[in-house]
């Protein structure tokens, strides 16, 4: 798929004839200026080159920029790959340019392709389009728009009728007639361009989140304890409901042994454990940034117990937990998470509190 746009242009301009060679440099032209940053010029070249040899092919549409600013950091947010190309367009009566990706001999194929953009630039609704459809044969480049000759000047009747032709650089070249242009609004110079507007950028919102990972806990009042739990593991999925909110179920557990003197100073062992099942609301701020953070809110039971020799006590708890963390993106199913809670137990007796610290892997699965 690398090179794509270069190569599908030098071939449909192939076999070395005479007419292939303008296109072709057209081509590379085009390619030249979208790296150098010159998007108006590079539209002006690709638009040349396709129009003379690829209206019968499919790209994808991946976005139209009405501010050259917002396009320029898309295009280097995605290392410019070559299957890149940008076209003059119109949005109403603004002067636009759409970004492309690839050349494609059919519809399916530019549908299969479109899975393969990267993911700085993915977003939903990228659909093929023909060229035919957005690059009309009688579109001419900005460049080739002249202007008419002024009409002869009149010369009074009593003189000979003379007409004083126009000056040689107001005449038309002969050799190269101007097609008539469509109603649209050749495109201004990057001064000229309206003011930015917010363009949607490429951000996946998965349908779920799946984490599972390490976790550490104290609490401040568990009997006879220094209240440190180093074993301990999470595991929670988000439902996400849209862009930021999602519900979220969540299960976790933390285990200790400590060894103790009963009452005639005699050593013995005991195993201490906390359970804990929670379920409540997350929002999520989403961006298209590599960091994710979020925060949550989850009430639920948890259960405390003791194992002692002989001897097991249960103790089953309410408890809420406010928390707060965040996701680091390492592809565009796979992240970091990393979080901290605290916990509230409502104890028969009196209050717990406790502080939990998180991490493993979050999977992001299917697309909403």
């Amino acid at each position: 798929m690398r090179g794509l746009v270069t190569s599908g242009l030098l071939a449909l301009l192939a076999a070395g004839s005479v007419e292939a060679r303008p296109q072709a440099a057209a081509a590379a032209t085009g390619r030249e200026l979208l790296a150098a940053g010159d998007f108006l010029g590079a539209a002006e070249a690709f638009q040349g080159s396709l129009r003379a040899g690829g209206l019968s092919r499919f790209t994808v549409q991946v976005a139209v920029f009405c501010d050259v600013s917002n396009l320029e950091r898309q295009v280097r947010a995605s290392g410019n790959p070559p299957e890149l190309f940008v076209l003059r367009r119109s949005v109403g009566d603004r002067p636009c340019l759409g970004l492309y990706w690839g050349l494609f001999a059919s519809r399916d194929e530019a549908r299969a392709a479109a899975s393969t953009i990267p993911g700085t630039l993915r977003a939903a609704g990228q659909l093929p389009v023909a060229l035919s459809a957005i690059l009309p044969p009688g579109e001419p480049a900005p460049s080739r728009v002249v202007t008419a000759p002024p009409p002869p000047a009149e010369i009074p009747t009593a003189a000979p009728a003379v007409v004083v032709p126009p000056a040689p650089e107001a005449m038309p070249a002969a050799a190269e007639p101007v097609a008539p242009a469509e109603p649209t609004v050749a495109p201004p110079s990057r001064e000229e361009l309206p003011a930015p507007t917010p363009q949607a950028p490429s951000i996946r919102v998965p349908a779920m989140e799946i984490a599972a990972g390490y976790s550490y806990l104290l609490d401040d009042t568990f009997p006879e304890s220094d209240g440190s739990f180093a074993l301990g593991w999470i595991l929670s999925g988000c439902a996400n409901l849209n862009r930021g909110l999602g519900v979220v179920g969540e299960v976790s557990a933390h285990y200790k042994t400590e060894d103790a003197l009963d009452e005639l100073g005699a050593p013995f062992s005991r195993d201490l454990g906390l359970l804990g099942v929670h379920a409540g609301l997350r929002y999520t701020h989403r961006h298209a940034g590599l960091v994710t953070p979020y925060v949550q809110a989850l009430a639920g039971v948890t259960r405390s117990s003791i194992d002692l020799p002989g001897l097991r006590t249960v103790e089953d708890d309410f408890s809420i937990q406010p928390g707060a963390g965040v996701v680091f993106r390492l592809s565009d199913s796979v992240g970091l998470g990393l979080g901290a809670d605290y916990r509230l137990v409502f104890g028969e007796e009196s209050q717990r509190n406790e502080l939990r610290f998180q991490a493993g892997l979050v999977f992001g699965v299917g697309n909403r």
